[in-house]
């Protein structure tokens, strides 16, 4: 290892400001706090628009509920109407499935048909 020498520093007068890329040190020091402050900042704009969006979400889920009571009372109303019933456009347009397309119970598989061997 070596010793050398770092180089000294160079005493300026006093009443003389640093300067860093032609900036003095209290304009660098406010841009970098700008800068520091604008991460947090930032956080919590994000944190209050997904607040917001939370809430948003709620609004939503409870309008759809809404809407899916009053389309259960409009299907019942269509299945009760003689001129329509279950197997009308208008129950498939509320989103049920006609009953003539309904499948009822569990589907099974098919037994394979057993083949005669020969004696």
């Amino acid at each position: 290892m070596t010793n050398a020498k770092k180089p000294s520093k160079q005493a300026r007068p006093p009443g003389e400001e640093l300067l860093h890329h032609g900036s003095s040190q209290e304009a660098l020091a406010v841009s970098h706090k700008i800068k520091v402050n604008a991460a947090p900042e930032a956080r919590e704009r994000v944190l209050a628009v997904e607040s917001w969006l939370r809430g948003l979400r709620l609004e939503r889920d409870q309008a759809e509920r809404k809407l899916a009571k009053k389309l259960i009372r409009v299907a019942a109303g269509v299945r009760g109407e003689p001129a329509y019933g279950e197997d009308c456009g208008v129950y498939r347009a509320l989103g049920f499935v006609p009953f003539s397309e309904n499948r009822s119970g569990r589907p099974r598989k098919r037994k394979a048909a057993k083949t005669q061997e020969s004696p």
